[in-house]
């Protein structure tokens, strides 16, 4: 199992984590929730940071390029590129702790650490530390980059993505879906021509992972022309992989449900479809809707396509009614039945939490009792596994593990931390009152 250990970086003081299938992260805000996000989407970037880094060093070490070039090798382009993500992820480092360090540990032998050293030129350098397995796996690509460039294998390079994939022994696609989406959404008509017009200084002014969730974004909005019942048939028609047609209903259901309507991309004008004959501009449909629209739409369009994927997803239930939260969560769940796909979750929300207690005891409960009828509260494709899922709670820096390994569940505690608190102050308000 993949593990990410984080020393003295933004408000966390320490926190070992063990990459699970579903992991859930709650607590007060500010506390380290999206710090630990972003952290494992830095990580499980690196390896399309490393397969870029071949795509240039393959281009520019070709004919007319060779004149200006600046040799550097795989190992240090790859370092260089490390270090740039990483000060757009998580900001400068001139007022962090010369104690913080990163690590992700991928394999037993394969791991990358970050951490601070002094420096006269730049306070705070950002030194990157691969494996000796890792830092030779580098030496043999580069080696073997020269042969094909040699041959002029100009096709060579994208088999380079299965390598890479093997050695890190991670083939799924990174998702970061951030917290705040409906400003983006509410700018919807305006994002292209905002995102075209800025230069790559500006863009990489941007958070990376806003950046990251703006560009997917942009690219999926042409997939959606049409219905999403026709995009599962053209799906069941044109595709190779296999498509589970039970899973992909499900979804449509859940999604019409969520949003009240269906998301369309009409020649660039972005519609909630709230019937055959009526429709939102999206700009003007609810905040709830718009926060929860690009949630739904990323994750159907990976179902649809059956592309392997770890999704790290803000705050859900941003915005949404309890009953909608509860359908979110079961959205969710549904992606991570498939095709081995991995969730990692931040909420504030004790709706969240209860109903992926409700996905767990089905799952608990589905050998001794009435399956048809289980069936139909919550069906097969919705549950989970106790062993497939993490929850945490983080409070003062720190990480407590919060699963019930008795019942198989999330604490109650935490669900239930804020009611408790709300039920505490009105026993003590009634308790005034009867002295009065």
């Amino acid at each position: 199992m993949q593990k990410l250990v984080l020393n003295q970086l933004g408000p966390l003081e320490h926190c070992e984590l063990e990459i699970n299938k579903f992991i859930v992260f709650t607590g007060a805000q500010a506390t380290g929730k999206s710090t630990i996000a972003k952290s494992i989407f830095f990580f499980k970037n690196v390896k399309n940071l490393l397969f870029m880094q071949l795509k240039k060093q393959y281009l520019l070490n070709s004919g007319e390029y060779l004149e200006n070039v600046i040799f550097l090798s795989l190992k240090n382009r790859l370092m260089r590129e490390i270090r740039s993500n990483f000060l757009q992820i998580f900001g400068t480092t001139w007022r962090m702790d010369i104690s913080m360090y990163l690590k992700y540990q991928y394999t037993e032998d394969i791991y990358i650490k970050i951490s601070l050293k002094e420096n006269p030129v730049s306070p705070n350098y950002i030194w990157v530390d691969f494996s000796q397995v890792l830092e030779n796996f580098l030496l043999s690509l580069q080696k073997e980059l020269t042969v094909k460039k040699e041959s002029e294998d100009f096709s060579a390079v994208e088999m380079f993505k299965e390598k890479i994939a093997r050695i890190f022994q991670d083939d799924a696609e990174i998702i970061y879906i951030p917290a705040g989406r409906s400003m983006i959404t509410l700018l919807s008509t305006q994002l292209n021509y905002i995102y075209s017009s800025m230069d790559e200084t500006q863009k990489k002014n941007l958070d990376y992972c806003t950046q990251n969730y703006l560009e997917r974004i942009l690219m999926l909005k042409s997939n959606f022309s049409h219905g999403i019942a026709e995009m599962i048939q053209n799906a069941i028609h044109t595709t190779d992989t296999k498509v589970d047609r039970n899973q992909l209903d499900s979804a449509m259901e859940l999604m019409s449900a969520i949003l009240q309507g269906e998301y369309r991309n009409i020649n660039g004008e972005e519609r909630l479809q709230v019937s055959k004959e009526r429709y939102v501009k999206i700009n003007f449909a609810s905040s709830g809707q718009q926060e929860a629209v690009w949630i739904l739409n990323v994750i159907f369009y990976y179902l649809l396509r059956r592309k392997k994927s770890y999704f790290i997803i803000e705050e859900p239930e941003s915005h949404l009614f309890p009953n909608a939260q509860k359908l979110m969560t079961e959205f969710i769940a549904l992606a991570q039945f498939q095709n081995d796909n991995q969730i990692f979750l931040t909420t504030h929300s004790p709706y969240i939490l209860g109903a992926l207690n409700n996905l767990l005891y089905a799952n608990k409960i589905s050998a001794r009792v009435n399956s048809d009828k289980l069936e139909k509260i919550i069906s097969k494709n919705k549950r989970i596994a106790f062993s497939d899922i993490s929850s945490y709670y983080i409070e003062h820096g720190t990480v407590k593990y919060c699963m019930d390994d008795e019942f198989e569940s999330i604490q109650n505690e935490v669900i239930d931390g804020a009611s408790y608190k709300i039920n505490h102050d009105f026993d003590k308000m009634l308790k005034l009152e009867e002295e009065w």
